[in-house]
């Protein structure tokens, strides 16, 4: 997102080469699983052209690789504002970790996707050992879909027990904050985004040097939190007793990027029961993916089986200390709607685009390869979309779609490479509402970047 860049003694060049300018963004760049709730994200932005992907796809260039996404991505940060004081000379580029971590999700938008697209195919290609989906498995790995053991009445009634026993944090009968003490937290946040500035100008700096090089002014006066995608939540109305940790709130963007963020945002959790929250999210995402067979069928259908995933919800999440009641019943209760949401808009998307992408590398066009797709069958959840395009004279929703999720995935990418990717942006780019685990995951990353809790291991 372009900001107005403020008046400094001396202007920054975006690098066209050099590798020591390079090298820290591109060893943060991977195929992962971050983006799905990005995931999986509702991220609408316009279709963009995307450019060629780059030369000798099968034959790593004996220089280093000349990333289009990392030109892109720091002729963007050059744009963001930073306090003409901190202008010294350092590396122009962050980790995509911090990336990702710190800027606002349409940062990323189709073109700068596409670039990345081609990056992670060429750092899939450059890696010879790595040969996981060279036999086209898209990655996921599949639990069995059979159900638990039964829970009995005495089980189930001790594990109710167990968390209703745990009480939420806040105390909101608790006092409120203080003018001074929130003028004092102000500044102490107007540092945190200092510094985030800093790190992704590619300057990392530790909080001592931070405080005794830039005043609290300075900090407040050149930081917008329109450059971040989070901020610190300092309503006066708040208790006094929340940490800092509690006070940061990730962004919803374009007001519909998370499922419930009004909500989200008012659990105030700790660090300790958001990391918990997501081992919980997890094992029941694991554990009950059962529930897929039956979440699109009436409740009345499938009514004793939804009692017993609840039963099997509770036992899970007494499981960890610091679930409560109310975090439990929102973990059963939006993975049931996501689950149901994708399972009716977008699984199988990624084959049936994959399916076309192949074709249309053949010189078909689309239409034609989307009734072939069709008539192929080989996609029961889809068919009814694929039919209601075909009946369409003009363009194409569904092409507009398949444009955005195989940009920069060129006809010479291997098969292996390019379903790995499709399935990635399809699960990027489909407007999937953002869950509450989405929602701790971005925090606990935006806190670790900057320094405001120790880094731990996240399970994915």
């Amino acid at each position: 997102m372009p900001m107005p860049q403020k008046r400094r003694g001396r202007r920054r060049r975006v690098p066209r080469q050099g590798p020591s300018r390079r090298r820290r963004g591109e060893e943060g760049a991977s195929l992962s699983r971050s983006h799905v709730e990005s995931d999986s994200s509702s991220n609408s932005s316009s279709v963009t052209s995307g450019a060629p992907a780059p030369e000798l796809l099968d034959e790593p260039p004996a220089r280093e690789y000349e990333s289009r996404y990392h030109e892109i991505l720091a002729s963007r940060l050059a744009q963001l504002p930073l306090p003409a004081c901190a202008d010294e000379e350092g590396p122009d580029l962050p980790t995509d970790e911090t990336v990702e971590a710190l800027v606002r999700s349409s940062f990323y938008d189709d073109e700068l996707r596409a670039a990345l697209v081609e990056y992670q195919a060429h750092k899939l290609l450059s890696r010879p050992d790595d040969v996981h989906g060279r036999d086209g498995d898209s990655g996921e790995v599949d639990s069995p879909s059979s159900l638990m053991d039964d829970i009995t009445e005495e089980e189930f009634s001790r594990d109710r027990e167990v968390l209703s026993s745990r009480r939420h944090e806040i105390d909101h009968t608790e006092a409120e904050l203080e003018e001074e003490e929130a003028d004092r937290l102000s500044h102490k946040y107007a540092r945190y985004r200092l510094k985030a500035c800093l790190l992704l100008k590619g300057m990392p700096i530790d909080d001592a040097a931070l405080e005794c090089k830039y005043t609290p002014e300075l900090a407040l006066d050149y930081l917008s939190d329109g450059a971040f995608g989070w901020c610190f939540d300092l309503n006066l109305c708040l208790p006094v007793s929340l940490s800092d940790y509690q006070r940061l709130v990730p962004c919803n963007e374009g007001g519909d990027e998370y499922e419930s963020w009004s909500e989200y945002r008012e659990f105030y959790s700790t660090t300790g029961t958001d990391r918990d929250y997501l081992l919980y999210w997890d094992t029941i995402v694991k554990d009950l993916k059962w529930i897929e067979e039956h979440v699109l069928k009436s409740f009345s259908e499938w009514h004793e089986l939804h009692e017993k995933a609840s039963c099997q919800a509770v036992r899970i999440a007494a499981r960890f200390t610091n679930i409560h009641p109310r975090l439990a019943y929102y973990g059963f209760l939006e993975y049931k709607q996501s689950t149901r949401f994708y399972l009716k808009f977008v699984k199988d998307l990624d084959y049936v685009f994959f399916e076309i992408w192949k074709l249309v590398n053949r010189q078909i066009c689309f239409r034609d390869a989307m009734q072939h797709v069709y008539e192929e069958n080989p996609f029961p959840l889809r068919k009814r979309e694929l039919e209601r395009e075909l009946s369409r004279s003009g363009s194409f929703r569904l092409e507009e779609q398949f444009r955005r999720c195989t940009e920069g995935i060129s006809k010479e990418v291997p098969e292996w490479i390019a379903r790995k990717l499709i399935s990635q942006e399809v699960r990027f780019k489909c407007a999937l509402p953002k869950t509450y685990a989405q929602y701790a995951r971005k925090k606990l990353k935006i806190a670790e970047v900057i320094g405001l809790i120790p880094k731990a291991e996240i399970q994915a």
